[in-house]
């Protein structure tokens, strides 16, 4: 206590139970983040990056701003549409994970780390789809699908996009129109889109394979490092059971008018144990308990003698 200003007290953090470089809910400079806190950031910047480069991917094949976009809108529309979902939802676990990150929430983190796994889930959707249909009997799909699932506008995309007229040649089901015409010299699509396909559904099925082991990586570093994001465990906060409340101090109270209706008067308690300000032993502050107790052990002396 300090002897110049009544009632203040000289507070020592670790002497109350928690760590002077937590702050807990909120933003705290560069220099307190703890390694693990590093560690989960580095982590979500690294989902936020393939997600982000996931969700441009679908959008500028969506407003076709790049070669041959249209084909894959038209042969692939399925693979688009579960890209922008995974992309959606791995952006979406990612910006949990910064907010929760920078703002030390565990309930935060625990949402980021429940999310990772459906979006695992979405990303090995988008690989096996696209590997099987790469990989087994790409042709014949690609027969079955411009006979019966095509429509005269899909087909004239495809035929616009990749210069060619019709399936196999211009007279077999093609739709007709300034470059298709039957005795045009364009050659038929097959060719052309079977190409297409097996390189761009290639393309994709490697891309996510090789982003999965990453993605698990994440969902192992969140696990480990999600409630250590601060130096101290849990929120600093004493548990609900262990609080004081009116109840229990009324219960005290009711104790203690007990026990002094019983005893008949008030019993003085000794004063507590204090520290010196060296730190070194203790010292008793009541003087006047202290004469009163040297003044009683003088005159049971005297009595006896």
């Amino acid at each position: 206590m300090d002897n110049g200003g009544a009632g203040k007290l000289d507070v020592i953090p670790g002497e109350l139970g928690f760590d002077s470089r937590d702050v807990g809910l909120g933003f705290e400079s560069v220099g307190r983040w703890s390694g693990y806190k590093w560690s989960l950031l580095l982590s979500v910047f690294s989902l936020f990056g393939y997600s982000i480069a996931a969700l441009i991917y679908s959008i500028l094949t969506w407003y076709q701003t790049w070669e041959h976009a249209d084909v894959m809108l038209v042969a692939d529309a399925d693979v688009l549409i579960l890209i922008t979902l995974s992309a959606s939802l791995l952006l979406l676990a990612a910006l949990v994970g910064i907010t929760g990150t920078l703002l030390n929430s565990r309930p935060l983190l625990a949402i980021y780390a429940i999310l990772l796994w459906p979006a695992l889930v979405s990303l090995l959707s988008v690989g096996y789809v696209s590997y099987k249909r790469a990989a087994f009997s790409l042709d014949l799909k690609l027969n079955l699908a411009w006979s019966q699932w095509y429509t005269d506008s899909g087909r004239t995309a495809i035929q616009d996009s990749l210069r060619c007229c019709g399936f196999a040649d211009p007279l077999h089901e093609a739709a007709f129109g300034p470059r298709c015409f039957p005795r045009t010299q364009l050659p038929g699509c097959k060719g052309p889109l079977l190409r297409f396909e097996r390189a761009n559904l290639g393309t994709l099925w490697r891309l996510v394979f090789a982003a999965v082991p990453l993605h698990i990586v994440n969902i192992i570093v969140s696990l480990l490092c999600a409630n250590h994001v601060t130096h101290s465990f849990g929120k600093g906060l004493i548990p609900k059971q262990y609080r004081l409340r009116g109840a229990d101090v009324r219960a005290d109270a009711h104790r203690l008018l007990e026990h002094f209706a019983r005893d008949g008067g008030v019993t003085r308690i000794p004063p507590p144990m204090a520290r010196t300000e060296s730190g070194i032993g203790f010292s008793r502050e009541d003087k006047e308990y202290r004469h009163a107790r040297e003044g009683k052990t003088a005159s049971s002396s005297i009595t006896s003698g």
